[in-house]
């Protein structure tokens, strides 16, 4: 546990540091960079590390993984941030909105990498107050690139060790500064994205008789899709299915050749994406037949080469660290979150359960945006969102809680 003395130590450490993590935040949130091409920033990670002692390497190019050991042996704690950024223009009207147009850091990665950064500095600075060894990872394509897996399969764990724990943090759209949320067991869904070509024969759209319209096919497909988690998942298994794009046909009058759908799934298990994406192969063909097309003309199903897998927080590890973040931060200031149909692929560094993992939400709202009742005043910007912008305080709430975190596993083995 964190005794009074180490805490102050951390604090202090933190708010030493505070203007050049503030600089490094601005930087970050002014220069985005997108999927795995994250050079700039990992570039930028990298000497950041280097600059307080770490040993550095590289994976899948732009991972960054940096290793401190302590003077003592003991166990080995990952730690990390991903870096990359959305295809999409940052709204927020802050002096450090994005300056890469079509780029904008609205699900707070710039943030957690550069809590990344204290946290390191923190933890160097206190190298003679733990045994073991710290891996930090500064991990690019998380926004469907499938980052972390490339990351492992580059050999990450295999050159650098396998660690004992992993930990990370999710910045939260609804919590207020200074407040973390913790979630035991299911947090984060699995996700895929999922691509259907649906076939027909074309023809004059004034002569209908002549063709087989894939448009109709298609919305035959959509209502059918609707029914699979309603009718055939269990009703307390949570799964979601969306067609979010319809893309066919050219003019008014001509029955198209093709329609293209383009689907998310999100569920908490494999054997229930399995059993949805069953469902969606079977639907298809049954579509196809009752519209007469040949077997040839069958719709064509392409799943994504890989999926984010489902998080699953360790219970016992989450609730350890949360009686660090209560005695960092008092009781009230930590909460219970929910599970969401989010994706993270964070949870790859688990290996599906082998390793104990647990993703944590760190309040980013200006806090008086709630009521003294605790309710939103006004409109909050969701992740994802143009105007989705964290509150520079919780940089250093981030860091102190992190460090302590890391600290307390560290010496507890």
């Amino acid at each position: 546990m964190i005794d009074a003395e180490l805490k102050n130590k951390i604090q202090s450490h933190t708010a030493q540091d505070l203007p050049h993590l503030e600089a490094l935040f601005k930087h970050y949130h002014s220069h985005p960079e997108t999927g795995m091409e994250t050079f700039e920033t990992a570039n930028r990670q990298e000497q950041e590390l280097q600059q307080v002692g770490y040993r550095t390497g590289r994976k899948a190019q732009t991972g960054v993984v940096g290793i401190l050991e302590g003077n003592v042996p003991g166990p080995t704690v990952l730690y990390r941030a991903d870096m990359d950024a959305l295809d999409m223009n940052d709204e927020s009207g802050l002096p450090w909105a994005s300056q890469n147009l079509g780029k904008a850091h609205t699900c707070g990665h710039a943030m957690v990498s550069t809590i990344l950064i204290g946290v390191a500095r923190n933890l160097a600075k206190l190298r003679e107050q733990w045994r073991g060894k710290v891996m930090i990872i500064a991990q690019p394509g998380e926004e469907g690139f499938d980052g972390s897996g490339k990351m492992l399969a580059d050999g990450l764990y295999q050159d650098f060790g396998r660690p004992d724990y992993g930990l990370a943090y999710h910045m939260s759209p609804t919590l207020p500064v200074g407040t973390l949320g913790v979630v035991k067991g299911r947090a984060l869904a699995l996700a895929q994205f999922v691509d259907i070509w649906i076939y027909g024969v074309g023809g004059h759209g004034g002569n209908p008789h002549t063709a087989i319209d894939p448009v109709v096919l298609a919305a035959s497909i959509i209502m059918r899709i609707q029914t699979v988690v309603s009718r055939e998942i269990a009703p307390l298994e949570p799964a979601v299915v969306t067609v979010g794009s319809i893309n066919g046909g050219t003019k008014h009058s001509i029955i198209p050749e093709e329609v293209h759908l383009r689907l998310t799934i999100r569920c908490f298990s494999i054997a229930v994406y399995e059993q949805i994406i069953g469902a969606i192969a079977r639907i298809c063909d049954a579509e196809a037949m009752a519209s007469a097309l040949p077997k040839d003309k069958y719709p064509c199903i392409e799943e994504r080469p890989f999926l984010t897998e489902p998080l699953n927080n360790d219970p016992v590890l989450t609730e350890r660290i949360e009686k660090v973040f209560v005695a960092m931060q008092g009781e009230k200031q930590v909460v219970q979150e929910e599970p969401y149909t989010f994706g993270e692929d964070f949870s790859s560094f688990g290996l599906r359960g082998e390793i104990p993992i647990s993703l944590v939400w760190l309040g980013a709202v200006d806090p008086q945006k709630f009521g003294p009742d605790g309710h939103v005043k006004g409109f909050l910007p969701g992740l994802h969102h143009p105007k989705f912008a964290p509150d520079l305080r919780a940089i250093p709430v981030g860091v102190n809680n992190m460090t302590a975190a890391i600290v307390a596993l560290l010496n507890e083995g």
